[in-house]
Formats: structure tokens, sequence, C-alpha cells
């Protein structure tokens, strides 16, 4: 009996990151892209690649995590991703000649594997079945960008910050214990970078987090973000129930 594709997912990842992007490929194919990617290190705040360099190759997180962002003008920075362990990530390059639009950079000390584009092509000629997963991985990656957008679009900066707090703890959710059923937001995510990802300001973010605690919606524990009521931001943001592996950062 085949695997459906989020237990493939939860297996991979051993439960830790179920919203990994590389649930789309099989267990071989996916075994066939790390044999491919060379890897390499990255200290916390490494850069990964900078805007205008050459967009020839994927990444594979095998450690750690990376943040995809666009510098602004006056020091400013929006983010646009956030990447963990078994996601595949780049910007795939139809013309053979196109250049990053934005920079990759280690949240923590990672490891990532390089994928040359080349030896993908070499694969995708020749092997049909890879072939569809890789434009199913491509379909993912179109389809998590047209959710963030809409969120951030649609519903205003409340309904922004909520849906990003559910996001976060998609990739970075744990159920608490026995005893303890609240969602709880594993990694530590300050104000400003927050603001950073919903393209806001730390001021506005620290105004609509204390409404939410105030409201007990949420709460914090040693640093981390608890979610007392998911379904109250599901609310404001307008949740259409997209699976994890779309509905995440």
């Amino acid at each position: 009996m085949k695997q459906n594709r989020a237990a493939r997912s939860d297996a991979k990842n051993g439960g830790l990151f179920p919203a990994a992007t590389s649930f789309i490929f099989s267990p071989p194919h996916l075994a066939l892209i790390r044999e491919m990617a060379e890897p390499i290190g990255l200290f916390a705040g490494d850069c990964l690649y900078q805007e205008n360099d050459p967009a020839d190759r994927l990444y594979f997180v095998n450690r750690g995590s990376l943040k995809v962002s666009k510098l602004l003008e006056g020091g400013l920075s929006a983010t646009l991703s956030l990447h963990i362990p078994g996601d595949l990530f780049g910007e795939p390059d139809p013309f053979g000649r196109a250049v990053h639009h934005f920079e990759a950079r280690a949240m923590e000390d990672s490891e990532v594997g390089v994928v040359p584009q080349t030896e993908l092509d070499k694969i995708i000629r020749i092997n049909g079945d890879f072939a569809v997963e890789y434009m199913g991985w491509m379909a993912l990656m179109q389809r998590t960008t047209q959710s963030k957008l809409r969120d951030l679009l649609l519903h205003g900066k409340s309904g922004a910050l909520c849906s990003l707090l559910l996001r976060l703890y998609n990739m970075y959710g744990t159920g608490g214990t026995a005893k303890d059923h609240r969602a709880i937001i594993g990694k530590r995510i300050t104000n400003l970078e927050m603001a950073e990802m919903i393209g806001s300001t730390r001021e506005s973010v620290n105004r609509i987090l204390n409404e939410l605690k105030d409201l007990g919606v949420i709460s914090t524990e040693r640093g981390r973000i608890v979610l007392n009521d998911p379904a109250y931001l599901r609310n404001i943001c307008h949740c259409e129930d997209c699976p994890k592996e779309i509905c995440r950062m």
C-alpha cells in the first residue's frame, strides 16, 4: 500500500518538520537529490547567496534554518520565506542565465546541500517520474507564495500577523504534553523578524501582539509564543484550511 504524501513527510523528517517541501518527492527520488547535493556548512548569519549571484542551483536543507529576504532602501529588509530541514528551495531558471533577486542567510548554524541545476536537468530528461514530482514541487512553491500574498493583501496587518503565527506553528510547532495541549511555536522569533515577514513595523507588531495577549489568544513562555486560541487566529485571517505544506512561511 502506498503512503500518502503527508505520511511520507512525517516519516522523512522524523515528525519534527512535517511542513518540509520535500514531501512531494518519493523516497528514492529524495535520496537521488541528496546524492547530488554537495553539503556546505554555514554559521548563523552567513550568506548562502546574494542578490545578482547566478541562479544555477537549488538548495536542500539538511540541518538548521535559513531565510530568504530582499534588502530595501534605508537598510530595511523584507523576509519572503523561511526554510527548515527537508526543504528544497531556490529560483529555478528556465533560461540558463538568471540571477538571484533575493539573498539567503542562515538563521542558525546550518548545513545545506547544493544541487547544480545542470545535474537536475539531466535526471529530468531521462526520468519521467522524477520530472512529474519536480513539477509538483514547483507548483507547491507557487501555491505557497500565492497564499502568503493573499493574507498580506486582503486582511490587513492584523490578519497577516495572525496568519503568520499559524504558519510559524505549522513549521516549528510543538503539541505540548498529555497535560498541556497548547500550541507552542518552538522557535524564538523576535517582533522585528515577524515585522519583516509581513511588511510591517516592529511597533505595529508589538501593538497587535499585546492586543492578542489581552484577549488571551496568545501568551509567551520562555521567549516562545503560545497559541491559546488558534481558532480565533484562523477567524481573523479568514483561514482557508490549506495543507500545512502550503500554510507556512
